[in-house]
This record gives structure tokens, C-alpha cells and sequence, in this order.
């Protein structure tokens, strides 16, 4: 035999094996292997048990049985539902570049400002009209922190303290109405338009949301003929008087500038800028003011009415946060006092995990095929960050389920972090979202639940409803709204004040500051329309001077030539 013959035999087990192994390469790096999650059907996908009301039930169902990463389709639509914080970091915040779209909502009008409608930022796609209106949305909530919010929130919290001694069956729209007042301040300066801009918020989260209008989640009814069509005729209704609300407050302003009465908000911020203004016109503008002025509604409602619900669940938590005010403080909480009060802020930032705001996470799509940890992730996808999820892992988070603020305070647990000056806070939550796309409201958001809950329980010991027996009522923390941002269902509680003495004080805290606040408007008021008017002076002054001066100059020019 010859000897080449020979070590070819001898090599060719080799040669065959590596063959196997360099097709197995190849294979896997061409056709990764398949996402797990539940079996899809032809089209459908997995719509047909996927509840309406919950939803983020049933997809916890399944991270719980497929894993912290798992793909699901309905209608067409592929999903990719993450419950891993460290995969969602590697998704959306590292590979930002390519992951920070947002998926079109079928029954808003160019949600995603694919054709320049430019009206509902944190819908927008990946483009250039979200960047230059988050530029602008962020420049004027650090300008209102840095502020202290113009004394806008010190005042609403007080409102809302004499409203909860004087009408406290309404306590869930008022805790509302006092957030909505704080953002019509902001930007608008006018709080009297919180009774538009609550309906005006709600009406857009219901539109926008999986639970809302069937058209969300049967997608094609929504191209039916408009005659055939309640859904798109509504929404027309809907859309167009949002936006005739949102253009009159800036018309308006506009208005009092000419005046001298517009006083400090971001609308008249805007306004002053003039030409130097990043947006294209007052449409554009006026959309990224109204939608910054509802966000500011959500962020709120949903977190202090669940506040509630934790103090008269967890009465110790109750009493440990009123005696660390009244030990360290002795008087209501002010925003300067948040590094002193870490149980409060524990309380407040526990609350926020125990009953997450947005519990599906806010989808991001994405933007171009992706490979990760051997899956392939299409372009289009939808990548949802499951909150819910994340935020009841009981490695990082031990007894999940039960509200424990002091997580956040006690060394031992794995949530603990020092400086207790600094930590426990809000800022950063997964809540808030991810990379490139998370809130631009987290401070606003953390010093308005801290002067709203410090003060409620500075001034009132909460306590459970009772029933006709005398009997308390335990509401069901389970029970909310299904809305992409959810907040609890109607309930009631008791709200006794602690003592005549802190009565007398919420009455007079609220007496003072709106008289102080009346004289204050109206002082700012008078002095921008007399500036105003000492302008027009000025100008006409001017105005008549240059003309005897050019008289002058003329005559002078005459009279040489006559000289001449």
C-alpha cells in the first residue's frame, strides 16, 4: 500500500471530525438556535391567551417557565420579553445605538413621528425630532430643579394637606389634581387647567395601551373605512382636542408676553427664545410642552396612591417613618431635608418596587438584526424589559412579595448602600426605563413624592376604612387599572390628623400660602406690564430722538448747500 494511501486513512477520522465540528460552527453562527418561550401558532402567535386585563400576569407566567429571556409573537408582531437586569443592560443600554426605537401604536395618529406630526415624545420613533425635543425637555427640568420648582410644589402639597382634612373621601383624585397643578404651574403657570389636563392625560394612556381601544390588539380593524370605523372617529375627536388645548395654553402666553404678565414657566421660557428656539414651529412646541405636562401627571398618581395603600397595610412601616420625622425633624419635611430622612425614602422607594408603575416595561424595538448569546433577534422586534419581573428576583430582592422597606436601610440586605444620605433613592429605578430612553423626570419625580409623603404623614395617621359593623376594610392591592401605566382601584381610607394643634396648622400653612401666592402673582404681574410699558416708552423715546436727529442731519445738509 502506498504511504500516502496509508495516512489518508489514518487521517481521515480526523479530517471527518473536524468537518462535524467546522459545520456546527458554521451552522451556529448562521442559524443560531431558537429563543425558548411558549408554541406558537400560524400568524395568531400566542394572542388567543394573552389576557386584555393583567397582561404582565401572564408574561411573568412565562419568564417564570421559559427563562429570563424568552420570545413570544402575536399577530405577526415578535416579542422579546426579558427579565434579567444584567440582559437588558447588554440590550438596551449597551447596544443603544440600535435598540432605542419605539414601536408604533396603531390607534394614535403617527405615533412614532415617522411622517413629522412631532406630538408625543416618548412615543417617538428613534429620530431627530425625539432627540431635539429630549434636549429641550431635559433643559427645562433641570432648570425647574435647580429652581425648586419656582415654589410651585411647596404650595400644591399644602393645598393638598387642606384638602385632605376638609374633603378626604376624595383623596385619589386630589393626590392627582395636586400633581397635575404642579405640572400646569411648570408649564403653564396656570393651575386652573388641571381639570383639563387630567381627563386630557388618561384619554392618551387608554388610547395608547394594549387594554385600551380593541384596535390595539386587533390591528386591522383599524384600517377599516372611517364610516365603518368608531374607533378611528374617536380618536380623531380625541387628538384633535388635545391639541386645540395644548396650542391655546401657548397662544395664550404668547399673549400675556406682549403684556408683561407671563411669569417664570416653561412655556414662556420657550417664547423668549424667539428665533433661537430648537423647534420647528408652535405645533411642535406645543406638543412637547403638553405631553411634558401630562408624563408629570402619571409619574405620580400611580406611586403615591400605592403609598397609601403600603402605610395603612404596614402600620409599623407607618409609625417607624412619622418618628424618624418627628425625632429628626420635629416639623414638616421640606426638600432640604431629604438626606436626613433615608426611612422615608425607603418607604417611598419601596413602594415603587413592590408595586412597579409601569409593571410590563415600556418596549423598545429594534432598529436592526441583532445577535445575542447565540439568539438572533430580527429587526422590528420588540423588546420588552419586564419591570414586574425584575423587581420581585428574589436573589437581589429576598421576600418579594412582602413590602419591607428596610431593604433599603439595614445592612445585611443585598439592596443596602451607603451613604444613607444619599441611599436609598428613586433616581436610576428600573421604572424609569433604559440607555437612551429612560425618563427625564426621576428628580421631579423623587422630590415630589418626598414633600407629598413626608407631609401626609407629618399631618395624618392613615388608617384603614371601616364598614357598618365598625369593622375594617382591607383593600385588595391586586386590583387596578390594565393601562400601560397603572394606579390602583377606587378604595377608601381614613385619614385622622394627628392632634387640634397640626389641624390649626394645615389650616393656616394653607391660608398663608395662598394668600402670599395671591399678593405674588399679582406683584410679578403689575412689575411685567409696567417693564413692558417703560419698554414701549424707551423705544418711542428713542424713536422721536432718532427723527430729530435725522431732521437735524438734514438741515445741516441744506444749509451746505446753500453755503456751497
Amino acid at each position: 500500500m502506498h504511504p500516502l494511501v496509508l495516512v489518508s486513512i489514518l487521517l481521515a477520522p480526523f479530517a471527518y471530525y473536524i468537518h462535524l465540528f467546522l459545520s456546527a460552527y458554521r451552522k451556529r453562527k448562521n442559524d443560531p438556535h431558537e429563543l425558548p418561550g411558549p408554541t406558537l401558532f400560524p400568524y395568531i402567535g400566542r394572542i388567543h391567551d394573552l389576557p386584555i386585563d393583567y397582561m404582565w400576569v401572564k408574561f411573568k407566567e412565562w419568564a417564570d417557565k421559559y427563562g429570563p429571556i424568552y420570545r413570544t409573537e402575536m399577530l405577526g408582531t415578535k416579542f422579546v420579553i426579558v427579565s434579567d437586569e444584567k440582559m437588558i443592560e447588554d440590550l438596551l443600554v449597551k447596544r443603544a445605538k440600535y435598540n432605542s426605537d419605539r414601536p408604533g401604536v396603531k390607534s394614535l395618529f403617527d405615533s412614532k413621528s415617522t411622517d413629522g406630526s412631532m406630538e408625543y415624545l416618548p412615543l417617538m420613533g428613534h429620530n431627530q425630532y425625539w432627540a431635539r425635543g429630549r434636549k429641550l425637555t431635559h433643559s427645562y427640568l433641570t432648570q425647574g430643579t435647580n429652581a425648586q420648582y419656582y415654589g410651585f410644589m411647596d404650595l400644591e402639597v399644602k393645598r393638598w394637606m387642606h384638602r385632605l382634612l376638609t374633603e378626604p373621601e376624595t383623596f385619589q383624585y386630589t393626590l392627582e389634581d395636586m400633581a397635575a397643578k404642579i405640572m400646569c404651574h411648570l408649564v403653564w403657570d396656570d393651575e386652573s387647567h388641571s381639570t383639563a389636563l387630567i381627563p386630557s392625560a388618561w384619554g392618551l394612556l387608554t388610547q395608547m395601551s394594549p387594554a385600551g381601544p380593541i384596535t390595539n390588539i386587533l390591528t386591522p380593524l383599524w384600517d377599516l373605512p372611517l364610516a365603518l370605523n368608531p374607533w378611528k372617529r374617536a380618536e380623531h375627536i380625541r387628538h384633535d382636542t388635545q391639541q386645540a388645548f395644548w396650542l391655546s395654553r401657548l397662544q395664550q402666553i404668547r399673549t400675556e408676553l406682549t403684556t408683561g404678565e407671563a411669569r417664570a414657566s416653561f412655556t414662556r421660557h420657550y417664547l423668549s427664545m424667539g428665533a433661537k428656539a430648537p423647534l420647528s414651529n408652535d405645533h411642535e412646541a406645543s406638543s412637547c410642552l403638553g405631553m411634558l405636562a401630562i408624563v408629570g401627571v402619571f409619574t405620580i398618581g400611580g406611586p403615591l396612591n400605592y403609598f397609601l395603600l403600603a402605610m395603612i397595610m404596614h402600620p409599623l412601616a407607618q409609625a417607624r417613618a412619622y418618628d424618624e420625622i418627628a425625632t429628626v425633624l420635629g416639623r414638616p419635611p421640606t426638600l432640604d431635608d431629604m438626606p436626613r430622612l433615608p426611612y422615608l425614602r425607603a418607604c417611598i422607594r419601596e413602594t415603587m418596587r413592590w408595586k412597579p408603575n409601569v409593571p410590563t416595561g415600556v418596549a423598545h424595538e429594534a432598529e436592526q438584526d441583532d445577535y445575542y448569546n447565540g439568539y438572533f433577534i430580527a429587526k422590528g422586534t420588540r423588546i420588552l424589559p419586564l419591570d414586574c419581573a425584575l423587581l420581585r428576583n428574589p436573589k437581589k430582592y429576598p421576600d418579594p412579595e412582602s413590602f419591607r422597606p428596610e431593604r433599603w436601610v439595614e445592612q445585611g440586605w443585598p439592596t443596602y448602600q451607603e451613604p444613607l444620605t444619599q441611599f436609598p433613592t428613586i433616581k436610576g429605578m428600573t421604572s424609569f426605563g433604559w440607555g437612551q430612553r429612560q425618563c427625564l423626570g426621576m428628580s421631579l419625580t423623587q422630590d415630589e413624592l418626598f414633600l407629598a409623603c413626608g407631609n401626609l404623614l407629618w399631618f395624618f395617621e392613615l388608617k384603614k376604612a371601616l364598614d357598618g359593623q365598625g369593622r375594617e376594610v382591607t383593600p385588595d392591592p391586586e386590583k387596578s387599572n390594565s393601562l400601560l401605566i397603572i394606579k390602583p382601584d377606587k378604595c377608601e381610607m381614613r385619614f385622622e390628623v394627628r392632634g387640634e394643634e397640626k389641624r390649626r396648622d394645615v389650616l393656616e400653612r394653607w391660608q398663608g400660602a395662598e394668600r402670599e401666592w395671591s399678593v405674588k402673582r399679582k406683584v410679578e404681574r403689575e412689575a411685567g406690564r409696567l417693564e413692558v410699558e417703560a419698554r414701549r416708552s424707551r423705544v418711542e423715546i428713542l424713536g422721536e430722538k432718532e427723527k430729530t436727529v435725522k431732521v437735524e442731519i438734514r438741515e445741516v445738509e441744506v444749509a451746505g448747500e446753500v453755503v456751497v
